[in-house]
């Protein structure tokens, strides 16, 4: 029967072992002659289950064996696997005899329950008050602890003491030792290591070579990595599935396809294609190195998908402009795991906020709420996040004021949800109450308050924020330069924006593109042409905003030749499909420039069905040259839309009445009045004395009205004697050959 008991615990069957013991008991054996416990105790320390360790341990008491040391060992370790540490402290309080098994327990228990400096304490109190010296076990416990804290004081102490007692010459001992100086930094003492080893058998060890790769790539020390694993296999060391998921690591981070290619074949030649981790680490260097295909179809592939893998795809492609493909995992998750981690909970959130789903974000948030994880920071976050994108700030706002603790990401959250919905005052709240609490604000904040800044004009505003930028000492980096220059630009400072522009050290395509739509947008055509050379000259490919700006800043230049140039180099010279905006602007150019029937045949042969922006720019241009016939063709198409398109129907009005035309202009009001419709009045605002000032057409509230009023009617007549007429549009001959 004990041999039984220790078979079973030997194999892991730890109730068949129990169950053993407890048979024996109701036989009526005498429990005095049983010599299994430190066995019996392992196996009840291997279930993990505090009350029925503790009835063990009565059962050690009931029956005398606590004076032997080796069954008080076992109670230790039981303690400790069971996650007791208070009760394993009190055990070895209690020992009558304590010895180097019972020392190394405490020192490997603490480690195991991520107690690091108490495993530290134990060992410095097992030496310098009681006098007994560690073994090659307590030492490698003890440097995995000062690993994991990064302690290198502790580490070198404990180097010290090994190298004094001979044991510098043990595999496990020059492996902790190697990881303990990478996890703190120390690469050339983690070299000095390494060299240091002269004994062949220890030299030609995996595991060593693997600690080396790993803790270079720790250190970023990339080169160093790969010309490791070369030598190691040159040397004719056999990797194994630990190298090869370090060094498919190191692929992800160089971001070198190539290498992970050839890295990907030596994992097929060493026979460690279907080895779970290494498959977990293809996905991710696939992803990492911008081959996302690869990486999917490797784990469809996968024949032993753990949750660990299927958390690592549903990230990347979560954050790898997959979202879609991200949701359908996560849907094939649910149904054959159930509850997934937080971890995967926030892959999946990234990915609904960058689709704007709000539907499929409230379903996580119900996940979330119900597997506890909602009260995890990063997923509140992430909540914010979704909601604002969504456009729903309430809900954006009952979430982060429920956070119970608001870092940097979740205040920014909330400033971009105000930010993108439009609500600058709530923004520029948020962006001061953060710092109340104090939260130092980042590129991403500042990045934000400028967008405010620039859709509310707000350029005192602006200024403001870029003194606090330097007064701060915030790193003015591209994010933040580039969001300054399209700020000053829509407050209609452009020489600022060209200021930074031209101070920046570094430029993206996005720098490039912000300045070019602000040159345009100030009417600076020729220096936004240079600018756009610049650009070529730079190695920067314009894409389809570039072209957006470009395009349109001929269309107000009226710059004709040019704009149909760009256009055909756009899909000839680069290869880019026009999008509708871009045919919104070519449509624009023409018909600014009179060429209405090019505008309207360009609209019907686009490839994509023409919206009421597009009909509505040709509709501008036909009241801007009086073309009464085609300006009707036009709005049947708007209506068709949207029949309550009241600003359109207002401008057709206002064409026929240029055109003097009043039967039509009362046709036009008539079916306006009788559908109801009211057009949004107009509102403008202006900043004085870091005060904004809002008005609305034909309002009177403000407390000035009276002076303002007075204002304008002295400029209009000042108008009126400077000789001011106002430009009346003359009716156009409508060509043959439009098709109406």
């Amino acid at each position: 029967m004990n041999k039984l008991i220790l078979e079973f615990t030997e194999h892991g069957l730890f109730e068949d072992a129990i169950r053993v013991y407890l048979g024996m008991l109701q036989s009526g054996f005498q429990v005095q002659d049983f010599k299994f416990f430190p066995c019996l105790i392992k196996a009840f320390g291997g279930l993990s289950d505090v009350k029925r360790s503790r009835q063990i341990h009565g059962h050690v008491l009931k029956f005398g064996f606590v004076a032997d040391v080796y069954v008080v060992n076992a109670l230790l370790g039981m303690y400790f696997k069971c996650g007791e540490i208070e009760d394993a402290v009190k055990v070895f309080d209690n020992m009558s005899e304590r010895d180097l098994v019972s020392w190394n327990s405490m020192i490997s228990g603490f480690r195991q329950s991520e107690d690091y400096l108490g495993s530290l304490r134990i060992f410095s109190l097992m030496v310098k008050e009681y006098g007994v010296f560690p073994n090659r076990l307590g030492c490698l416990s003890a440097l995995s602890s000062c690993a994991s804290i990064e302690s290198r004081s502790h580490g070198r102490e404990i180097h010290g003491y090994v190298v004094k007692n001979g044991f510098e010459s043990y595999e496990f001992l020059v492996s902790g030792l190697i990881e303990m100086y990478m996890k703190c930094g120390d690469v050339r003492s983690a070299e000095h290591v390494f060299k240091s080893v002269s004994k062949e058998s220890v030299r030609k060890n995996t595991v060593i070579w693997n600690v080396m790769i790993t803790g270079y790539v720790f250190n970023e020390c990339l080169s160093k990595a790969m010309d490791l694993f070369v030598e190691m296999l040159e040397l004719g060391i056999q990797p194994d599935s630990t190298t090869m998921v370090a060094v498919l690591v190191l692929c992800s981070q160089l971001g070198n396809l190539g290498i992970g290619k050839q890295i990907h074949r030596l994992i097929f030649a060493f026979g460690l294609e279907n080895d779970v981790r290494i498959e977990t680490a293809l996905i991710e260097m696939y992803f990492k190195c911008c081959h996302s295909e690869a990486g999917i179809k490797i784990f469809r592939r996968a024949q032993n998908k753990n949750s660990v893998m299927w958390g690592a795809v549903i990230s990347n492609c979560a954050q790898k402009d997959c979202p879609i493909e991200a949701l359908e995992l996560f849907h094939n998750f649910m149904l054959k795991y159930g509850f997934p981690d937080p971890l995967m909970l926030l892959a999946v959130l990234r990915a609904c906020s960058s689709l704007a789903l709000k539907s499929k974000g409230m379903e996580i948030h119900c996940l979330a709420v119900k597997t506890g994880s909602v009260s995890d920071l990063y997923i509140g976050s992430a909540l914010v996040d979704i909601y604002g994108k969504c456009r729903d700030i309430e809900s954006c706002q009952n979430v982060f004021s429920r956070l119970h603790l608001r870092d940097l990401v979740s205040w920014n959250a909330l400033i971009s949800g105000f930010s993108q919905n439009e609500c600058a005052d709530e923004a520029i709240a948020a962006f001061h109450n953060m710092q109340r609490e104090g939260i130092r604000p980042n590129s991403v904040t500042i990045a934000c308050i400028l967008s405010v800044c620039a859709h509310m004009s707000l350029r005192i505003m602006s200024k403001e924020v870029h003194c606090f930028l330097i007064r701060q000492g915030l790193k003015s980096n591209v994010l933040v330069s580039n969001s300054l220059i399209a700020a000053y630009a829509k407050c209609g400072d452009i020489n600022s924006s060209w200021i930074i522009f031209e101070k920046m050290h570094e430029r993206d395509e996005v720098s490039w593109n912000t300045i070019i739509s602000a040159l345009g947008m100030h009417g600076h055509a020729d220096k936004m042409f240079v600018s756009f050379e610049n650009m070529k000259q730079a190695g920067m490919k314009p894409d389809h905003v570039t072209f957006t700006a470009l395009l349109s800043a001929c269309s107000h230049a009226g710059r004709v030749d040019m704009g149909c140039k760009l256009f055909e180099s756009m899909v000839e010279e680069y290869k880019l499909q026009p999008q509708v905006e871009h045919y919104t602007c070519m449509v624009d150019l023409l018909g600014r420039a009179g060429h209405l029937k090019q505008a309207y045949d360009l609209i019907k042969t686009m490839p994509y069905k023409p919206d009421e922006h597009i009909w509505g720019s040709l509709l501008g241009s036909c009241r801007s040259h009086g073309d009464e016939k085609l300006a009707k063709v036009v709005a049947n198409h708007i209506f068709e839309h949207d029949a309550t398109s009241i600003g359109y129907r207002v401008l057709l009005a206002n064409l026929y009445e240029d055109l003097g035309n009043s039967n039509e202009v009362v046709k036009v009001r008539s079916e306006i009045k009788d559908m109801g419709l009211r057009k949004q009045p107009g509102c403008s605002w202006i900043e004085i004395d870091n005060k904004t000032h809002i008005f609305v057409a034909s309002d009177d509230s403000h407390h000035q009205s009276e002076e303002i009023y007075a204002v304008i009617e002295n400029l209009k007549l000042e108008m009126k004697r400077a000789g001011y007429v106002p430009n009346v549009p003359s009716r156009s001959v409508v060509p043959d050959e439009v098709d109406c």
